[in-house]
């Protein structure tokens, strides 16, 4: 297995600030992560690509000339290993899904919120796992790993209702939250955030049925504050949007 220090990202993107937010985000979100090139359409990522050690690749699905998927298609032919992900609007949105089986590993839809591009950093890391073992990370005995995977997972039982913030958990022990996740998930067969995700929307489903509150105060009450991404969030969750479910179901 092969030892590094962080996985590095290349964004893809023509829009100079799109590149620039996520850039941000990715930063922000994990420190297992570090942007090291950005480039404005596909033609000038394969080419960095050949020069670049690089474990990620965030790519648009339009860009000029070569766009994200045809991108995406030669890094899966030239570079296997490296993990791309598709950013789409809406009105590419089935496109993207297709993408899948093609060897693209995930896609987010813009503009790209926190906590869904922590989730896909998450699943990100835990492929990349199996090839990588980042410097700094002292491997936990079994039973230590075990109480720190039960730890997170009461934490986020406990506080699913308000923003989980992973990275800071995460330091609390000394290491990446890139680590802990694989940790937790080894013990549970599915990421923190997959976890958090379940249950706060089992817990809205719940409130809709059991209550006449509107829905982005089941939103709010559920861990969503958002209205717009708790019902897309559900939706993706349930096959059904809010109103629908709770009108089947009263």
């Amino acid at each position: 297995m092969r030892r590094i220090e962080h996985y590095n990202v290349l964004i893809a993107d023509d829009e100079f600030h799109m590149r620039q937010a996520l850039n941000r985000k990715i930063t922000e979100l994990d420190d297992s992560f570090r942007v090291v090139c950005e480039c404005a359409e596909g033609l000038s990522a394969l080419s960095a690509l050949a020069g670049t050690d690089i474990q990620v690749v965030f790519t648009d699905i339009r860009m000029p000339g070569m766009d994200g998927l045809r991108l995406a298609g030669e890094i899966q032919e030239r570079f296997p290993d490296i993990v791309t992900v598709i950013l789409t609007g809406y009105a590419d949105f089935e496109y993207a899904k297709e993408a899948i089986h093609k060897g693209v590993f995930d896609y987010l839809l813009k503009p790209v919120s926190e906590e869904e591009l922590s989730g896909v950093l998450e699943k990100i890391a835990l492929k990349l796992s199996e090839l990588y073992e980042l410097q700094g990370e002292d491997l936990l005995s079994g039973k230590s790993a075990g109480d720190t995977a039960l730890f997170l997972k009461q934490y986020l039982k406990k506080n699913f209702r308000t923003e989980v913030d992973l990275g800071e958990v995460a330091s609390r022990f000394g290491f990446t939250s890139a680590y802990l996740s694989r940790i937790f998930s080894k013990e549970y067969g599915e990421s923190p955030s997959r976890y958090l995700t379940r249950i706060r929307i089992e817990e809205a489903k719940k409130l809709l049925v059991s209550t006449n509150e509107p829905v982005a105060r089941v939103g709010e009450l559920s861990g969503y504050p958002d209205q717009f991404y708790f019902s897309r969030t559900f939706r993706k969750e349930t096959g059904e949007n809010p109103t629908a479910y709770r009108k089947t179901r009263a």
